[in-house]
């Protein structure tokens, strides 16, 4: 299979920017549901995911899209808002698949926790997997605009990913002209995506790298409150926020394999 090149909606949109829709813009949409609108995963591709085996281009370390079946080698994300759930699989020697999402309190996984026989691994009464997950929705971009919705998982071993840049960004205070120091807004910092190997007791695996897009510097990756992908990012909140969009869990079961046989999402 060729592989896909990640081509800036921008581009598309700019073609057609001459027509003037009038009473017809947006119209068609009125009846669609969030079951209409599912937001690929990001995920990283190991050495026994499925794409490795069927698609010509895929190599482990790569950057996959659930959805688009696009393969990256980096991506550019504005993240939006994000989620500490309880998700529960299928087990992959039962089928796999995606379940439900518990909250982190709710009286299932309280329970799970009680009756857990090994840290780290939950179980339900039903045979089913408990995952602990962190997802992070927003946008991917270029240098200009949005290219697109979506969410990146982190799961076991890139939990610690996950948790690294969030305290950094969290504790970043841009200072103002009065003197005052503000906190910016999640949707203001532009990332950039990459991979790295990693090794532990079970054996190599790839990670995600996350890091400010410009020089690895917060500062410089900051977004301004009218750049269309800070406007981008802040939809996108309000999108996930209100249900209007939800990520496309029935991509995810099939798309990696971690390396530590958790369930990829």
């Amino acid at each position: 299979m060729t592989q896909k090149k990640n081509v800036p909606a921008k581009k598309e949109q700019t073609d057609v920017a001459k027509f003037d829709y009038g009473d017809h813009e947006g119209q068609g949409f009125e009846h669609q549901t969030r079951d209409d609108l599912a937001i690929p995963f990001i995920a990283v591709l190991q050495a026994l995911s499925p794409q490795v085996e069927t698609m010509a281009e895929a190599k482990a370390g790569m950057l996959y899209n659930t959805v688009t079946e696009e393969l990256m080698k980096e991506v550019f994300f504005v993240s939006a808002t994000t989620q500490h759930v309880f998700v529960e699989w299928v087990p992959r020697d039962a089928g796999g698949g995606f379940v439900a999402i518990h909250d982190i309190n709710s009286e299932l996984v309280l329970k799970a926790k009680e009756n857990s026989e090994e840290f780290g691994k939950l179980k339900l009464k039903n045979g089913n997997d408990l995952i602990e997950t962190f997802y992070m929705y927003g946008i991917t971009c270029d240098d200009e605009d949005a290219t697109g919705l979506a969410v990146i998982a982190f799961t076991s071993t890139k939990i610690k990913v996950y948790k690294r840049l969030n305290t950094r960004l969290n504790t970043f205070l841009l200072k103002q002209p009065d003197g005052r120091k503000v906190r910016p807004p999640l949707y203001a910092h532009r990332l950039r995506i990459t991979t790295a190997s990693e090794e532990n007791n079970k054996g190599k695996f790839h990670n995600f790298v996350l890091s400010p897009a410009v020089e690895g510097n917060i500062l410089k990756s900051l977004l301004d409150p009218g750049d269309p992908r800070f406007v981008s990012a802040a939809e996108c909140k309000k999108l996930v926020e209100s249900g209007a969009a939800r990520a496309a869990y029935e991509s995810a079961d099939a798309a990696t394999d971690d390396n530590d046989g958790e369930m990829p999402f």
